[in-house]
């Protein structure tokens, strides 16, 4: 978005992460610097992952509001603020995943492969 002025609340995404590993915490790096993305919750099945995204969150906007979870299920269930999902888990978990955030009302991101397939 142009310019230095914050979108109104109701013009921001409303983001939550799930897999915030290497990929992951890439990704969530960049988004976190758009002006029209709020990010309130992260998800790694990693404590230090978790937490590290957490802190991430919490040291760009100056709070500790980011909500922390062990388990998308959790953060997919619990959390019906969220608009959308950033998801980098590995890639076997990348379709199960997107199809529970997209159940759950999300919008995915999701970097491939979306899904898994053998070659004969």
């Amino acid at each position: 978005m142009a310019g230095s002025i914050r979108p109104a609340p109701s013009e921001r995404i409303v983001m939550g992460g799930i897999g915030l590993g290497g990929r992951g915490s890439h990704d969530l790096g960049w988004m976190l610097n758009e002006s029209d993305v709020q990010w309130v919750a992260v998800c790694d099945v990693r404590k230090d992952r978790r937490q590290a995204a957490k802190n991430t969150v919490d040291s760009k906007y100056g709070n500790k509001d980011c909500a922390a979870y062990g388990d998308m299920r959790q953060l997919l269930a619990e959390r019906t603020d969220v608009d959308a999902v950033l998801i980098a888990t590995g890639d076997r978990w990348h379709a199960l995943a997107s199809i529970m955030a997209m159940r759950a009302g999300k919008d995915v991101y999701c970097e491939k492969p979306a899904v898994r397939s053998r070659l004969a």
